[in-house]
C-alpha cells in the first residue's frame, strides 16, 4: 500500500489503527545515525593521530578513545531503545 499524499490518510497506515500517517513511520524516512557515526570515527582518527604524530600527548588519545566508547554505547541503547524492553505500558 503506497504512503499517504497531502492531507490524505489511510486506514492502517501509521502507528495504530487507522491513525494518520506519522512523518517518521516508516524506517526509511527515519533520521540515521550518521552525524554520531561520523562525530565517532573523527575521534578515533584523532586519537590514532595523536598516538603517531605527538607520542606525549598519549593520555589525550585515551580520553578520546574512551569519549569514543561511551559515544558507541550512547548510540548503541538509543537505537535498540525500543527491543531492551518491550513497548508495554510500565
Amino acid at each position: 500500500m503506497p504512503p499517504p499524499r497531502g492531507g490524505q490518510r489511510a486506514a492502517g497506515w501509521g502507528s495504530g489503527l487507522g491513525s494518520p500517517a506519522e512523518p517518521w513511520d516508516d524506517v526509511r524516512d527515519r533520521p540515521s545515525g550518521a552525524p554520531l557515526e561520523l562525530v565517532n570515527f573523527i575521534l578515533i582518527f584523532c586519537a590514532g593521530w595523536l598516538v603517531w604524530r605527538r607520542p606525549e600527548r598519549e593520555r589525550t588519545a585515551f580520553a578520546l578513545l574512551v569519549a569514543s566508547a561511551l559515544l558507541m554505547a550512547l548510540v548503541f541503547f538509543v537505537g535498540s531503545r525500543g527491543s531492551v524492553l518491550p513497548g508495554l505500558n510500565y
